[in-house]
């Protein structure tokens, strides 16, 4: 049976496993370290594939519209917008499309900090990275609950489609929680095929799940690990999506100045005129060596004064999800919460569990930093809880 290793980035550090067999609920693991990162030793078999999972506790996702585009082009657009949509000065970042229209795409964005990474990378040299939402995506459409820390984590994800997830304290984790978390499902709610519990975690679901719920499964590793063990990695490698991979330029200029330097041996062996293809092997050698000083003095090539410019001159006018979030703690109700959120250029399309969602949107309206505020739809109560589902639109101002 083939043997890979993951390593899990969660609440308190990192826990590396030795994973032994490749068929998902087939194979088993192995703890070989669980601590701070700053305490795990470079480790051996540089061989085997290694992947990392970035926790919930760790990374921030965010669902957000664009227009239609090829899936590289997609990255570029989020890789020139990640700075203005996070509150991470230097990131990382994993995209996939949600859902495709034919006027737009939605697309869901995962961000963590770059640095720990790299400081993991160096003692766990892993060539794929995971976040944990979609770590289930080979698994059948269903619930994955089970406990992490001092959390209990939900994730609705499967076939190669991620749904929604929430996290919720382990003490006071209830039924509530979990009809709460699937009527914010809506379509998916139909796809679902299994709900899944591990641990010592397990509530009571709807009745008309009841059949869906697979028996409580105990394993002393986190569940979604099997599941990676089965998943298509090659979106996830780190030169093809999420972080730029780290290449040592000042390393491969000096490796193409010993190149040139050998070949000048080259000449000066085999040629009758090696006068001038010393002086020409001189200029080279010269030319290099700048750019090598230039790349140690932490120097770099300059963008088009224009394009950046231009570039500043739109981001100034628009609206950052940063501003929509600050509005929205601002002037949302203690009572409420939102539930699902999607921005574009200031315009807000929300889902807001209240009590009272009359007062929700009375509140909202008279917020000076929002300019309107509509109701979509018809509230939705939920019967258990008496509280109801909204959606609505919004427009911030700049």
């Amino acid at each position: 049976m083939a043997k890979w290793q993951a390593a899990y980035w969660g609440e308190k550090g990192v826990d590396v496993y030795q994973m032994i067999g490749q068929m998902a609920g087939e194979g088993y693991a192995e703890l070989l370290y669980s601590g701070p990162l700053d305490g795990l030793k470079p480790m051996k078999g540089g061989m085997q594939r290694r992947t990392l999972i970035v926790g919930r506790s760790n990374a921030i996702r965010l669902r957000k519209r664009y227009p239609p585009m090829k899936k590289d082009k997609l990255r570029r657009a989020v890789e020139m917008e990640i700075p203005t949509l996070f509150p991470i000065a230097d990131c990382s970042f994993h995209c996939r499309i949600a859902e495709t229209y034919n006027t737009h795409v939605m697309l869901d964005i995962w961000a963590w900090q770059r640095e720990p990474v790299e400081r993991l990378r160096a003692s766990f040299p892993f060539r794929y990275v995971i976040p944990e939402d979609i770590a289930f995506l080979s698994s059948p459409s269903g619930i994955f609950i089970y406990p992490s820390g001092s959390k209990v984590e939900v994730i609705a994800c499967g076939e190669g489609r991620f749904m929604d997830a929430a996290s919720y304290p382990a003490a006071d984790f209830s039924k509530a929680d979990l009809e709460r978390f699937l009527a914010g499902l809506a379509n998916g709610f139909s796809e679902i095929k299994e709900i899944s519990f591990y641990g010592n975690t397990s509530v009571d679901v709807p009745s008309s799940l009841i059949s869906r719920v697979k028996g409580l499964q105990r394993i002393d590793y986190p569940p979604f690990l099997n599941a990676v063990a089965e998943i298509s990695l090659k979106p996830f490698r780190l030169k093809t999506g999420i972080a730029t991979l780290y290449l040592n330029r000042t390393l491969l200029l000096r490796f193409a100045l010993y190149t040139v330097l050998a070949y000048g041996l080259m000449l000066f062996l085999t040629l009758k005129d090696y006068d001038k293809a010393l002086t020409d092997l001189k200029d080279k050698s010269i030319s290099i060596e700048k750019e090598i000083n230039v790349l140690e003095r932490g120097g770099m090539a300059q963008g088009n004064p224009e394009t950046i410019k231009d570039f500043d001159a739109r981001m100034k006018g628009a609206v950052t999800p940063l501003r929509v979030l600050d509005v929205l703690a601002a002037d949302l109700q203690e009572e409420s919460y939102v539930k699902s959120l999607v921005v574009n250029n200031g315009i807000v399309e929300m889902t807001v569990s209240a009590r009272d969602p009359l007062s929700v949107i009375k509140q909202l309206g008279k917020s000076e930093r929002i300019g309107k505020v509509s109701l979509k739809g018809s509230p939705m109560k939920e019967t258990s809880t008496g509280i109801y589902n909204c959606a609505l639109l919004l427009e911030i101002r700049p």
